[in-house]
């Protein structure tokens, strides 16, 4: 765990426990390519939150290191059990497939979630359908929802 400005941020084996200023946000969803994530740590710098990233360099392939796969699942669950509000960006294709599992867990748990996709994405009516969520069409579009959920938890 490390803080950076006024942000609190969280990477794969941080503890999630001690001080973590709220609200807790797990950004969850494409982890191949650029990271998106970098974008929210920029905007949001001057705001006291805990942004909880699961992305992991380098990524862990499930069929060649089995037990190091079933380790990061496990700390997701958890961090996505710690966090307040999850924030999904979805890449193009079939990809993302854990962050569709998340973002079902975390509706099941009544937590509030945030989509974008990018264009491209397959599936985004299948998650529209079932979930009811607005699907942010650009990251801006994601970020600036964000800011709205941000302004509204500190009026409210």
């Amino acid at each position: 765990m490390k803080t950076f400005g006024m942000y609190t941020l969280i990477k794969p084996d941080d503890a999630l426990t001690g001080r973590m200023p709220a609200p807790r946000v797990y950004l969850g969803g494409q982890s191949r390519g650029r990271d998106w994530r970098n974008d929210f740590f920029q905007r949001f710098s001057r705001m006291e939150l805990t942004f909880i990233n699961p992305r992991r360099e380098p990524f862990i392939d499930p069929e060649l290191e089995p037990a190091a796969h079933a380790k990061q699942v496990a700390w997701e669950r958890s961090a996505l059990d710690v966090a307040d509000i999850g924030v999904f960006w979805l890449g193009d294709g079939l990809s993302n497939q854990a962050a569709r599992v998340e973002i079902g867990y975390m509706l099941g748990a009544q937590k509030p979630v945030l989509l974008g996709a990018q264009q491209g994405f397959m599936g985004v009516e299948h998650l529209v359908g079932f979930s009811g969520l607005v699907v942010a069409p650009t990251l801006e579009g994601l970020m600036n929802r964000f800011a709205s959920v941000l302004s509204g938890l500190q009026t409210g």
